[in-house]
């Protein structure tokens, strides 16, 4: 738990060993791109019930490319997205993956007692999350238009 008066005004998010797993590397390989999506949570500490006070979401996309041999990575926040980051070694990958993130998130008010949660939710897409993905990787926004990746 963080006090307010000491509070940061960011946080610092990483995912250690993501790639490691090898039924989720095996998926990549054949062709199964990998979600993970953030949501980093503010609390205040309150009487019997902790409240949520703000929250910032976002998504990292993986999927190995079999005819250039790379890993691509794409982080996706709510205004921007990166450009595809390719890299030749799962290592390099997992070392990308690896690299925290900042995310401005400060409390609201003075005086209170704050702490940072986390969630991820890791899933392999399916064909038409893939298909929507090539799409989406080319330029063509509509899916991401229409709220799904």
């Amino acid at each position: 738990m963080i006090p307010a008066r000491n509070a940061p005004t960011s946080a610092s998010v990483s995912a250690k060993r993501m790639l490691s797993d090898g039924r989720t590397h095996e998926l990549l390989l054949n062709g199964f791109p990998m979600a993970m999506r953030f949501r980093l949570e503010l609390w205040r500490v309150g009487g019997l019930f902790d409240n949520l006070e703000s929250s910032t979401p976002w998504t990292v996309l993986v999927r190995f490319d079999p005819y250039a041999k790379s890993y691509q990575i794409v982080r996706q926040r709510a205004r921007d997205t990166e450009v595809p980051a390719a890299f030749p070694e799962r290592a390099a990958a997992e070392a990308a993956l690896e690299r925290a993130v900042p995310v401005a998130l400060a409390p609201l008010r003075s005086g209170e007692t704050y702490y940072y949660n986390v969630v991820l939710d890791v899933e392999t897409l399916s064909f038409t999350d893939l298909d929507e993905l090539e799409h989406w990787l080319r330029g063509d926004l509509q899916p991401a238009a229409r709220g799904r990746l």
